[in-house]
């Protein structure tokens, strides 16, 4: 779909989340999502790559799958920014490692890539790779054994695939989603994920 379309699908896409609560399985809530598209930034410096100038854009930023009352949202694709200060706080993890270490851990266009979001509160970022052999792919860093999973061969591919996530998706916003509306002690766990289009996918497998 061309970024219009894709920008009308991403405003008009909401569902639930069907949680339980940790340590209390048999105490269930309904959890209510949406999307929330930012404010371009008409005077930003846009980094020729792929389609992200395009998406910039039209999108500005992008917050996926927030719960408007405890304020829990899946990920955060930035502004432009902000990059510089998701950057540093990405450059904090891998800066210390030796060149071995380097060498061993993290794939060759880590030094140029672009840091362009996060998932809230999780030390865990989304790169794009601005150079190597496939320049645009956007990549999640997991700093928990500095793992670089591929998410999608660019920013357009990944809004796409984020509005119809699968079970191991699904998962993974439930590694940090927590739902917190009170006492902080009363955290919640995602079971199911129902949409406005008939999506579902399950933790539960």
């Amino acid at each position: 779909m061309n970024l219009s379309e894709l920008k009308s699908a991403v405003e008009s896409h909401s569902g639930t989340f069907l949680c339980e609560r940790i340590n209390l399985p048999s105490e269930t809530k309904v959890v209510r999502f949406a999307h929330v598209v930012g404010l371009a930034e008409p005077n930003a410096q846009l980094p020729n790559v792929g389609r992200l100038p395009d998406f910039l854009r039209t999108f500005g930023s992008l917050i996926f799958y927030q719960d408007h009352v405890s304020g829990e949202s899946a990920v955060h694709l930035a502004p432009a920014s902000q990059w510089p200060d998701l950057d540093s706080d990405f450059r904090d993890w891998i800066d210390h490692l030796s060149e071995d270490e380097r060498q061993e851990f993290l794939p060759e266009w880590v030094d140029k890539c672009l840091v362009i979001g996060e998932e809230p509160a999780t030390g865990n970022y989304l790169l794009m790779a601005v150079d190597g052999s496939e320049p645009g792919a956007v990549y999640l860093f997991d700093h928990d054994g500095f793992e670089f999973t591929r998410e999608a061969g660019d920013v357009i591919e990944y809004v796409e695939r984020m509005l119809t996530p699968d079970n191991r998706a699904l998962t993974g916003f439930a590694s940090h989603m927590r739902f917190r509306d009170g006492d902080p002690r009363v955290q919640w766990w995602i079971l199911d994920l129902n949409d406005n289009r008939g999506h579902t996918a399950t933790t539960r497998a």
